[in-house]
């Protein structure tokens, strides 16, 4: 569902094409980032199947790492390319789950 909404805007790597569109629908209707939400609930689900503290806890901190490092960059890119539309759009969302 992620991967849809975002269409020709996913890329691996933070960057953004000439004709790069702000995504507000799917599941960005309500999360700025769900594919970081999603990765979260996967590496919930390994900890369930295997209830392996060492192993959740590495991949846990390995993903937050990455996120954290990466977070601030992915929304000052957009902020930078999107400017007041992106900063209404934060308002209105939340980072990881839907704001209530």
């Amino acid at each position: 569902w992620v991967h849809t909404a975002l269409g020709e805007n996913f890329s691996t790597t933070l960057h953004l094409r000439e004709n790069h569109t702000l995504v507000t629908h799917g599941p960005y209707r309500w999360i700025r980032h769900p594919m970081y939400t999603v990765l979260y609930i996967h590496l919930l689900g390994i900890f369930l199947l295997t209830g392996n503290w060492f192993l959740g806890g590495v991949y846990f901190l390995a993903l937050s790492l990455i996120i954290a490092f990466r977070l601030s960059n992915e929304e000052a890119t957009m902020v930078e390319k999107f400017g007041d539309q992106y900063r209404q759009y934060m308002q209105r969302t939340g980072r990881f789950v839907p704001r209530i």
